[in-house]
C-alpha cells in the first residue's frame, strides 16, 4: 500500500472516529435529557388535571352537604323546598338537574331546565344550565335514588360513575349527599362534565393530548369528541394507568404510531388523567440536532478527505523525485542531480542525496586510478559517522539533563537571588526616563514571580516546624481583618462577624494561620468584584472542649460543583483572570493539615462559597501568647 493511500485511512480514520463517538454520545445524552424533559412536563400536567378534575366534582359534593347541613330542607313544605332547590340549582354553572328526596328515598323536589327561554324571562342565571329532555330526568331521578342508598358509612356523599345522558349523550356524574340521621334522605344533582371535556381540548396543544379515563381504563372525557363516541378503552394500552395509586410513565402503540405518556390519579373519583403525545413529535428537537450533527460530520470528513489529498500529494511528488534519483543512480548516472528545494525533512534527505551522488560520482572517478585514496576517504566517512553518532548520544544526554533539572525548581532559589540583586541595582543606577529602566522592571517583575512560585512550592512539600501555642482567635481574625481594611472598604464588602461568645483560644502558630486567613479573605474579596450583594459573614463556634469551628461565607461567584474535587490541587484556580498562582488553597490545606486540622470547601455557582475550618482547641487553663 503506498504511503498516500496510507495517510488518507490514517487522517480519514482518525477525524471520523472521534467526530462520530462524540456525536452518538451527544445524540444519547440529548434524547435522554429531552425524554425527561418531556415526561417531566407531561407528568405535571397530568397531576394539575388530577387535581382539577377532583375539585370539580368534589367541590360540589361539599356545597351540597354544607346545605343540608344549615338549612334541614327534608323539613321544609313544597313550595320552600322548591325555592331552596332553585337557590341550590343556580348556585353553581353545568348542574344539569337537582332534587331533593326524603327519608324514606322518595322525590319531594326537583329542579330542571327543560324550556331555557321560558326559565331565563324569570331567571337570567338559566341560561348557563344545559337543557334536559324528557327522557332524562327519569335516569336522573333513578340513579340519584340508588347513590344516596349507596352512601357508605361515615362518609355524606357519594359520587357515581361516570355515563352518558340517555338522549343528548352529554358526560355527566350524580353527585349526592345524604342528610344527617337518614339513610336515603338528602340532595342530588347532576353534574355535566362538558366544562372538564373543553378544559382538556384547550390544555392538548398541538399533537399534544389530554384526557381522562375512568377507573376501568375506558375513555372517559376527551377533547376530541370523535374518540369520546367511540369509546375507546386503554386497558391494554395502559395497563399500568387502570386503578393508578399514584403518577406514572407509559409508552403506547395507536395507529402504528408510538406515544409518550404521563398519567395521574384523580383523587376520591378512580379517575385518571392522562397526557400523551406522539414520540416523534416530541422527540423532533433531536432529529434536528441529529440533522445538524450528520451535516458537521460530512462536512468534517470532506475538509480532512480534502487535507488528506493536499497533504499526500505534497509528500508523494518528492518521494517520487527521490525514487526516480536513486533509479538513475543505479543506472550509473552518477552526475544525476534532484532539484528540490524544501526546508523540511524530504529536503534535507534531497540534499543528503545529492550529496550522496556527488559523493559517488568523487568516488567513482577516484576509483579509477586512486584506490589509496579512495580508502582514505571512505575512513574518513566512517570517522564523521562516529562523530555524528557521539555527537547523538551526547543530544540525548542533554534532553535527560534537560528533564533532571525541571525537577529541581526549589533549587533555583539562588540564581534567582542573584537575578534580582542584580536588576535591583541596574534600576537604581539607571534614570526613569531611560527605555531600559521599564524593561529591566519587567524582567525583575517576573523573576519576582518566579520565585514567589518557588517559594510556594516549596511551602507546599516541605513540612512545616510549627509552633503550636494557645492564641486568641478573635483577636487574629481582628487583625487579619484590619490588614486588609483598605481593600474591603474598595470593593464594597460588608462584613458581619458571629463569634462565640467570650474568649475562644486554638492552638496554632500565629503567623501560619494568620497567612491562612488573609488568603481565604483575599480570595473571597476576590470573588465578591462586581457583584451585586457583596456580604461576608465570619463566624467561630467553640464545638468541643477539643475542636473550633472557623466558617468564611462569601457571597461571591461561587465554584461549579464538578470543580470542589480539585480545588486543593496545586495549580487549580477558577479566578475568571490567571493572574494566580493557583497554589493559595493548596498550601492553606497543607498549614491547617499540619496544625492537625481539616479544611473542607463548599460552593454554589452564583450563590457564594463557605469554606469550613476545624482546629484544635487549647486547653482551658492555658495561658495566650
Amino acid at each position: 500500500m503506498r504511503i498516500r493511500t496510507r495517510l488518507l485511512l490514517l487522517l480519514i480514520v482518525t477525524a471520523a472516529v472521534p467526530t462520530l463517538a462524540v456525536g452518538l454520545l451527544a445524540w444519547r445524552d440529548a434524547e435522554r435529557a429531552l425524554s425527561e424533559a418531556v415526561a417531566e412536563q407531561h407528568r405535571r400536567t397530568a397531576l394539575a388535571e388530577a387535581e382539577h378534575a377532583a375539585t370539580h366534582v368534589l367541590s360540589l359534593a361539599t356545597e351540597l352537604g354544607g346545605a343540608l347541613v344549615h338549612q334541614e330542607p327534608l323539613e321544609l313544605g313544597p313550595s320552600e323546598a322548591q325555592e331552596f332547590l332553585i337557590r341550590v340549582f343556580l348556585r353553581r354553572d353545568r348542574i344539569a338537574q337537582v332534587g331533593l328526596f326524603d327519608a324514606r328515598g322518595q322525590l319531594t323536589a326537583s329542579v330542571f331546565v327543560d324550556d331555557p327561554e321560558a326559565f331565563a324571562r324569570q331567571e337570567p342565571q338559566f341560561r348557563r344550565h344545559d337543557t334536559v329532555a324528557a327522557g332524562e330526568v327519569e335516569d336522573f331521578q333513578r340513579r340519584a335514588a340508588e347513590l344516596l342508598s349507596q352512601v357508605p358509612e361515615g362518609r355524606a356523599y357519594a359520587i357515581s360513575a361516570p355515563y352518558l345522558t340517555g338522549v343528548r349523550r352529554r358526560p355527566a356524574v350524580v353527585v349526592a349527599a345524604r342528610a344527617p340521621g337518614t339513610r336515603t334522605g338528602g340532595l342530588a344533582a347532576e353534574l355535566g362534565l362538558e366544562e372538564l371535556s373543553q378544559r382538556l381540548a384547550a390544555r392538548g396543544v398541538g399533537d399534544e393530548r389530554v384526557f381522562l379515563l375512568d377507573g376501568a381504563g375506558r375513555l372517559l372525557l376527551d377533547g376530541e369528541p370523535e374518540r369520546k363516541r367511540r369509546q375507546e378503552d386503554f386497558t391494554g394500552k395502559l395497563p399500568g394507568a387502570s386503578n393508578a395509586k399514584r403518577t406514572g410513565l407509559a409508552e403506547y402503540e395507536e395507529e402504528g404510531h408510538a406515544w409518550l405518556a404521563a398519567f395521574s390519579p384523580v383523587p376520591e373519583l378512580g379517575w385518571v388523567a392522562v397526557v400523551a403525545r406522539p414520540r416523534e413529535a416530541a422527540l423532533a428537537p433531536l432529529h434536528a440536532l441529529a440533522r445538524s450533527t450528520y451535516g458537521v460530520l460530512g462536512l468534517t470528513l470532506l475538509g480532512v478527505l480534502a487535507l488528506a489529498l493536499m497533504l499526500a500529494r505534497a509528500l508523494a511528488r518528492p518521494i517520487a523525485r527521490l525514487a526516480e534519483g536513486a533509479r538513475a543512480l543505479a543506472r550509473g548516472n552518477l552526475a544525476h542531480r534532484i532539484a528540490l528545494k524544501r526546508r523540511d525533512e524530504l529536503g534535507d534527505l534531497a540534499r543528503a542525496f545529492n550529496d550522496m551522488g556527488q559523493a559517488l560520482e568523487q568516488a567513482h572517478r577516484e576509483l579509477l586510478g586512486f584506490n589509496e585514496q579512495l580508502a582514505a576517504q571512505v575512513e574518513e566517512r566512517t570517522r564523521e559517522l562516529q562523530q555524528t553518532q557521539v555527537q547523538l548520544s551526547r543530544s540525548q544526554r542533554l534532553a535527560a539533563m534537560g528533564d533532571l533539572a525541571a525537577g529541581m525548581a526549589h533549587e533555583m532559589n539562588n540564581p534567582l537571588a542573584a537575578v534580582l540583586g542584580n536588576v535591583q541595582l541596574m534600576l537604581m543606577d539607571l534614570p526613569k526616563e531611560d527605555p531600559s529602566h521599564r524593561l529591566l522592571g519587567t524582567v525583575h517583575q517576573q523573576a519576582q514571580r518566579i520565585a514567589n512560585i518557588v517559594r510556594e512550592l516549596q511551602l507546599l512539600s516541605e513540612r512545616q516546624q510549627l509552633g503550636r501555642l494557645p492564641l486568641d482567635l478573635h483577636r487574629m481574625l481582628q487583625r487579619v481583618l484590619e490588614s486588609r481594611c483598605a481593600e474591603v472598604s474598595q470593593v464594597g464588602v460588608h462584613v458581619d462577624c458571629r463569634f462565640h461568645p467570650g474568649e475562644v483560644k486554638v492552638l496554632g502558630d500565629t503567623q501560619a494561620l494568620g497567612d491562612v486567613f488573609g488568603r481565604l479573605l483575599g480570595n473571597a474579596l476576590n470573588a465578591m468584584r462586581d457583584r451585586p450583594e457583596r456580604n461576608l459573614v465570619l463566624s467561630t463556634q467553640v464545638v468541643d472542649a477539643e475542636v473550633v469551628r472557623v466558617e468564611m461565607k462569601d457571597t461571591g461567584r461561587g465554584i461549579a460543583r464538578e470543580h470542589l474535587e480539585r480545588i486543593f490541587n496545586p495549580f487549580f484556580t477558577t479566578k475568571q483572570q490567571w493572574t494566580g498562582k493557583g497554589l493559595s488553597l493548596a498550601v492553606c490545606h497543607r498549614v491547617i493539615e499540619d496544625h492537625g486540622g481539616t479544611i473542607t470547601l463548599d460552593s454554589v455557582e452564583g450563590v457564594g462559597t463557605t469554606v469550613t475550618l476545624m482546629l484544635p482547641a487549647a486547653p482551658a487553663s492555658s495561658g495566650l501568647v
